[in-house]
């Protein structure tokens, strides 16, 4: 088997997710730093805890973004497992070995896949461009046909 690596780094949806990380990230630290305000104001407090408590909020705002721009986002696969990474604080990243797998499901946005224990682990690629999601599922039938596992395709029916 010809092992597979998809690095979901260069991606222009990576930038939009991203986005929508900080912008929420924004929010939150908006918020906490007006409730912390109201907080300090109501109890008398000396007025620097106030800006002790915004320097705080804005260095964590910082790490926070700062980590969410070096997250390392992939698909690998090879003779022995399927591993993935896909979010923003994950230091290790997800793996499924093959040979524990009874069935794998390709749906319209996710895999599948059935251990032999009966537990279940769905990964979703929605949120990937329709390119990377066709050569992601192509790689994973292949490896599934090579490998004897059984697999089946769902595909999207409109109701």
């Amino acid at each position: 088997m010809e092992p597979f690596s998809i690095n979901l780094n260069q991606m222009a949806e990576r930038g939009g997710r991203y986005k929508r990380f900080i912008i929420i990230l924004a929010v939150v630290f908006i918020a906490i730093s007006a409730i912390s305000f109201l907080i300090f104001y109501r109890k008398d407090d000396p007025k620097e805890w106030i800006f002790v408590a915004l320097g705080v909020y804005v260095i964590l705002f910082i790490y926070f973004a700062f980590v969410g721009y070096r997250a390392k986002l992939f698909i690998n696969g090879d003779d022995h497992a399927f591993e993935y990474q896909f979010g923003f604080f994950n230091k290790v990243p997800d793996k499924i070995i093959w040979e524990t797998l009874s069935k794998v499901k390709l749906g319209p946005t996710y895999l599948a896949f059935t251990k032999r224990t009966g537990r279940r682990k769905q990964v979703q690629i929605g949120w990937l461009p329709y390119a990377k999601v066709i050569e992601i599922k192509s790689k994973v039938q292949n490896v599934c046909e090579e490998k004897g596992i059984e697999l089946e395709v769902a595909e999207y029916q409109k109701m």
